[in-house]
């Protein structure tokens, strides 16, 4: 690869993705490659740069956190094409960043460039709209919801651990319809997580059996969240068999439809973010994706 484009939120407020970028620029540039950078100002700017450079440069790197891979990602979908995606993780959790082995340390991050080989990496798609991580709905997208970025940037993961005991206290359930491999079921849930990975909230010890290339989508679907449950759920969570527990329904799947039967909205969140509302169908983008890893870091050739 001999082009690289390098793009960050210009409106990220106080961040270092523009010290982190020039530094990018600079090491790469020693090292004999073509680069620009690009500060976007809105994702919808963002978007259409990640799409134009399928056919202008060699590879995109993305400085923060999911949020901004699935920007990135909007863009390649909307070219119908990808091409080498670099990761400097900038975000509060950077769960696909943890996923995929990559370093947290910027610094680090930057020498993967230049030390990595691209491997393929499943994508999810709701329609347009790109999952890179995880799709949560129910009582813990509810909990995101109440969860603020500048409270995000000050207490990092554990605000959502207080902001989810005060979730306890409510005893909301959804009823919905989810079609998976080729069956129809009917239930009451409080919590439905889809993960592309292994890892959810910077756990990457939550399902031993899932990569990122496996070509599957893992479903959990809680159908109690409760103060005594959490605490079961917890200890099941960071030993990696969540799937396992008593209350918990665990789906492996290509495509998944999810269809709302209660009398109220339900809306989703996707990698960390506001989302559509149900109905959704979730679909897998098996190697879609060509992320920079460190090398021997492919798990498909491990």
């Amino acid at each position: 690869m001999r082009s690289y484009l390098i793009m960050y939120n210009g409106t990220a407020g106080k961040s270092d993705n523009e010290a982190i970028a020039k530094k990018a620029q600079r090491v790469l540039s020693e090292a004999d490659k073509s680069v620009d950078v690009v500060a976007t100002g809105s994702e919808k700017e963002a978007v259409q740069q990640a799409a134009s450079a399928t056919t202008t440069h060699d590879c995109l790197v993305t400085i923060g956190g999911d949020g901004s891979i699935n920007t990135a990602c909007k863009g390649f979908l909307k070219a119908g094409n990808s091409i080498p995606l670099g990761i400097i993780p900038g975000g509060t959790v950077n769960n696909f960043a943890r996923a995929l082995k990559l370093p947290l340390d910027p610094d680090q991050a930057i020498l993967t460039l230049l030390d990595s080989q691209p491997a393929k990496v499943d994508l999810a798609t709701i329609g347009n709209i790109p999952m890179v991580s995880s799709l949560t709905l129910g009582r813990l997208a509810d909990i995101s919801q109440n969860v603020k970025q500048d409270e995000k940037r000050r207490f990092g993961v554990l605000i959502y651990l207080f902001k989810g005991l005060k979730e306890l206290f409510t005893n909301r359930s959804y009823k919905l319809k989810i079609t998976a491999n080729g069956r129809s079921e009917t239930l009451r849930a409080q919590i439905l997580l889809i993960t592309t990975t292994n890892s959810v909230g910077g756990n990457v010890a939550f399902n031993p059996d899932a990569t990122y290339d496996d070509d599957f989508l893992h479903v959990f679907i809680l159908k109690e969240f409760t103060l005594p449950k959490i605490m079961t759920y917890g200890a099941f969570f960071l030993s990696g068999n969540l799937k396992n527990a008593r209350g918990v329904k665990y789906l492996k799947c290509k495509q998944i439809q999810i269809e709302n039967l209660s009398s109220r909205d339900i809306k989703t969140r996707i990698d960390g973010d506001p989302a559509m509302a149900l109905p959704i169908t979730v679909r897998i983008k098996a190697d879609f994706l060509r992320v920079l890893l460190p090398r021997k870091a492919n798990s498909k050739n491990d």
